[in-house]
């Protein structure tokens, strides 16, 4: 910046260095040999010095044409300076002390020797110096590195402040995931604690009574038993959960209506061994590229959830619909509902509404987790609501294209 600044001043410095006419007028209005009425005075930042073959300068009158302030700009000029052989033809820089104010700064050129001749017809060989003043580019250049330094201040604060919060922000999602994580270990461990503290107690009373026939035991066998099942399913869906926590690959396949009433018979024979009542609604024209594994797997979840969850003689209903390039499946029972506090965990590993009935039900709270994981490796979404007028219903929504040629990732946080 400083060198762009000064360009243009250092060019007119060698411009009139180079120019024998300006020498000759600066020469001849210093030594009074001039009738100019500009005498002593070479622009309005331009001050030009004189010295002899040896090193002495010439000083100027006192007055010179009623220019009183130029030349006593000067006198001040050439009290600060001293001539240096050395620095012929190089820009050089100072500033003079200025007893009423702030100093003057000058750019100056020493130029190498010059005849002039004298009022009397001699010639004098002299050394001229060539000054510039600089005191606008000076106090533009003060100004200009008191902004850069304010705002160089002013940034290095703010990306200060911005890395932190950045640094804050970044640190959320993996805290949040380490507490998922703390939790599910922990969730899990209870899990397991509890059906193996029931087989434990259940084989020492088997020890009591070393004597005892297999009928007479067979309620503590038959409940070790059970147990040893919830244990099986708990990690099953344990090992379901992690290995779609490392992505969920869609498999795609032409699929027809008659998939989805196939599901719908099944579900039907259920309902009707729990002494419930079904229902399935099915609009699907034509063929649809769908994940027949991962899709059963879905609705089985969702309806195994209702069938729990409904009392005896309750309704369950499964609805299929087609809409555009949307595939909606909803999932409805008019069981004993949902909270809205409820809602926004129900899709959280181990999470249940009423662990004590659930156990008894044989929930884990997993079901619903590993159906969310689904529906995200689809770039679905999928929404809990109340069932009008009593109940629950579930609703999933996924595009379904021609193809689906890509496999979906989906980043579930433990």
């Amino acid at each position: 910046m400083q060198l762009g600044m000064y360009r243009a001043t250092d060019q007119n410095l060698h411009n009139l260095a180079q120019n024998r006419v300006f020498l000759e007028e600066a020469a001849n209005n210093q030594f009074g040999t001039s009738d100019s009425q500009d005498s002593g005075f070479y622009g309005p930042n331009n001050s030009v010095i004189f010295y002899d073959s040896e090193g002495k300068s010439f000083m100027p009158s006192s007055e010179s044409n009623g220019r009183i302030s130029t030349n006593f700009v000067m006198s001040r000029l050439q009290k600060a300076m001293k001539f240096n052989e050395k620095q012929i033809n190089t820009i050089q820089t100072v500033s003079v002390k200025n007893p009423y104010g702030d100093n003057w700064h000058y750019r100056y050129l020493t130029t190498s020797q010059f005849i002039i001749t004298n009022s009397d017809g001699t010639v004098t060989p002299v050394y001229v110096q060539i000054f510039s003043n600089v005191d606008q580019i000076q106090d533009a250049m003060s100004r200009a590195m008191w902004v850069i330094v304010t705002t160089m201040i002013t940034f290095w604060i703010l990306s200060v402040i911005i890395s932190l919060y950045l640094a804050n922000w970044t640190l959320k999602p993996i805290l949040a995931a380490y507490e998922k994580q703390k939790e599910f270990v922990e969730n899990a461990s209870h899990e397991l604690r509890t059906p193996l503290a029931i087989l434990q107690n259940r084989l020492e009373l088997l020890f009591q009574k070393p004597t005892a026939t297999i009928i007479d035991q067979s309620e503590n066998i038959s409940e070790s038993l059970s147990e040893v099942r919830n244990m099986r399913l708990l990690t099953s869906n344990l090992l379901n959960l992690a290995r779609r926590d490392s992505g969920i690959k869609i498999e795609p396949e032409p699929t027809t209506a008659t998939y989805f009433e196939n599901i719908f018979n099944s579900y039907e024979m259920l309902t009707e061994n729990a002494g419930k009542k079904f229902s399935g609604n099915l609009k699907l024209e034509g063929t649809v590229n769908l994940d027949q594994a991962l899709i059963k797997q879905l609705l089985t979840i969702l309806f195994d959830n209702a069938l729990k969850y409904t009392d005896s003689e309750g309704e369950i209903s499964v609805d299929v619909i087609k809409n555009g390039g949307f595939l909606t499946f909803a999932v409805a029972d008019n069981g004993e509902g949902i909270s809205d506090e409820d809602k926004k965990k129900i899709f959280d590993r181990f999470f249940r509404v009423d662990k004590a009935r659930t156990r008894q039900k044989g929930g884990l709270g997993l079901g619903l987790s590993l159906a969310k994981q689904i529906v995200e490796a689809y770039n679905g979404k999928i929404t809990v609501e109340d069932n009008k007028p009593k109940g629950t219903k579930f609703i999933v929504k996924i595009r379904v294209d021609s193809t689906i040629s890509n496999p979906a990732k989906i980043f579930q946080k433990l």
